[in-house]
């Protein structure tokens, strides 16, 4: 049997709280539109977190965890535009194509679009086979352990991009997606930021990436002062905060994943018009723009990996990135 379909290593989670490196099933030759790819990196997010501990409200293990992969391509069927050896990102939002969202450039917004290594089999494997509309190319010169960061780095920068006015910034929450949110904004030349976040360690590497001010959120105060907010939590008080902090003609962008519906004051948005947008993940040329920006440094993301890991580290890894000081964990898959 040719060395490429033999099995794989893979990354599951069988139950809640348990990581485990198993043996699993080879892939099967890539047919017309596929490539079968070979990992080199998989970054730790903190929804896979989320999965692992029972705090999804939709997913739950037993499951092949994995959708933030830099991988490089072993075989490709016919009508693929990749060639062997070629290093590619993953973008794991699988939709139908055709719905009016898909068509109209909206693909984030269809109604039936899943993510590899949630709804789908993970990319937590040392080889699988995938669609190459999934995959983007990676440029050339880009290491591997920054690539794999133009994912949750899109996330940041589409979030970036849903509001006008950059003028004064406030960013709730510099876990991994507040930071992404931050580097994307400081690429895009907004004006001063400040983020709030509760762990001095993550107030520090904000400050580091560019913030003007980091303070805790018992310094966020009571009068309006930004024209655009980014809450990165989705907390019951972080959206309360981000509401009320908020300028007339401003805007507050939800970047959080809520594991429930929010209550937002209403009288204050509707009298000084204040858009509430909700951010949901990124379209594909937010990929693009993520693998741009880090290949020409105008973002840095390097800051972000707390550390790298060996596939056989693996459930080690995840624990790592449960801690509070940890921003990107990545495993080497290689």
């Amino acid at each position: 049997m040719n060395d490429l379909f033999r099995p794989v290593r893979a990354i599951k989670f069988p139950a809640i709280g348990a990581v485990s490196v198993i043996r699993a099933a080879g892939p099967a030759p890539p047919g017309p539109g596929e490539v079968l790819v070979g990992a080199e990196f998989l970054g730790i997010c903190g929804t896979d977190l989320h999965v692992l501990h029972g705090q999804h409200p939709w997913v739950r293990p037993p499951l092949i965890i994995g959708h933030e992969c830099v991988a490089t391509v072993l075989a490709a069927g016919e009508a693929v535009g990749f060639a062997p050896e070629a290093r590619v990102v993953l973008n794991p939002l699988v939709t139908c194509g055709h719905c009016r969202a898909c068509r109209s450039g909206h693909p984030n917004h269809c109604a039936t679009a899943k993510v590899i290594g949630f709804r789908l089999p993970g990319a937590g494997r040392t080889r699988f086979v995938v669609s190459a509309a999934q995959l983007h190319a990676v440029p050339a010169g880009l290491d591997p352990r920054l690539a794999v960061l133009a994912e949750p780095l899109a996330v940041g920068i589409h979030a970036a991009g849903l509001a006008a006015d950059l003028d004064r910034i406030l960013v709730i929450g510099s876990g991994t997606i507040g930071l992404y949110v931050l580097l994307a904004l400081r690429a895009q030349g907004a004006g001063a930021i400040t983020v709030v976040e509760p762990i001095a360690e993550k107030c520090l590497l904000a400050l580091r990436l560019g913030a003007h001010a980091a303070i805790a959120p018992d310094q966020v105060g009571e009068t309006a002062e930004f024209t655009t907010v980014f809450d990165c939590v989705a907390a019951p008080a972080t959206l309360d905060a981000a509401c009320r902090m908020t300028l007339g003609g401003g805007a507050v962008v939800v970047v959080g994943v809520a594991e429930a519906a929010r209550q937002i004051d209403l009288p204050r948005m509707q009298r000084f018009e204040i858009d509430l947008f909700g951010s949901g993940m990124y379209v594909p040329a937010d990929i693009d723009a993520a693998l741009a920006a880090l290949t020409t440094r105008m973002i840095d993301a390097a800051p972000l990996i707390s550390a790298v890991r060996p596939l056989d580290g693996a459930q080690a890894a995840y624990a790592e990135a449960m801690r509070p000081d940890s921003v990107k964990v990545l495993i080497d898959m290689r």
